[in-house]
């Protein structure tokens, strides 16, 4: 390890991020409402983006083409709107540069650096096949692959075990405040990054 970050006696080795609003932006409402009207971005967002099947693509447990299904059961009047937005959501994930910069430079200086990241089979694809930023990772878990997500605990221990780190040489980074705190109650040093372009800031201001 070419260099660490010594917080007071904490020296920190390791650095974990989320994906979703930290390296590429997630977000459905802002893409929703510049493709259609008020009434269906509306509509999509709470038929599709804010289901506990959203959430189950998330953990694995369910297809793309079986949650497509249940959306069309439920609103069968709308499978129109509902296919072509299913076909075309990967588009939302685009690139947040200046972390990407960031994650690289992290890299350079010898940081070892890892993912956890809740993100359905077909967008953690989407992603590795669009982008490049995935490479530069020394490993990393999605929540689809091993059926555990954020905030729960053993996502967090899976993690820890499967690279064989420690909380207390690690930092999480993360937008969403409850997986940061159970992050926080699992030893990990914690940035919780609710704008993307603090970043660089809130890095310097642990020491890294």
């Amino acid at each position: 390890m070419s260099e660490t970050c010594r917080k007071g006696s904490r020296v920190i080795k390791n650095i974990i991020f989320d994906i979703g609003n930290v390296l590429v932006y997630y977000r459905p409402w802002e893409y929703l409402k510049k493709r259609y009207s008020h009434e269906e971005a509306t509509f999509l967002l709470a038929a599709i983006f804010e289901t506990q099947e959203w959430q189950e693509l998330d953990k694995g447990t369910l297809t793309e083409e079986e949650a497509l299904r249940i959306f069309i059961a439920r609103d069968p009047e709308k499978e129109h709107i509902l296919r072509e937005m299913m076909a075309d959501f990967y588009n939302i994930f685009t690139p947040i540069e200046s972390s990407i910069s960031i994650l690289k430079e992290l890299r350079r200086k010898g940081y070892t650096v890892l993912f956890l990241s809740n993100i359905p089979h077909g967008i953690y694809d989407f992603i590795t096949t669009t982008y490049d930023f995935l490479n530069e990772f020394d490993g990393g878990i999605a929540s689809a692959k091993v059926k555990l997500m954020k905030p729960d605990e053993d996502i967090y221990l899976h993690l820890i075990n499967t690279y064989n780190i420690e909380p207390k040489e690690s930092l999480f980074i993360d937008d969403t405040a409850q997986n940061v705190k159970t992050a926080g109650n699992l030893g990990f040093k914690t940035i919780h990054l609710t704008n993307p372009d603090t970043l660089k800031r809130d890095l310097e201001m642990i020491g890294v």
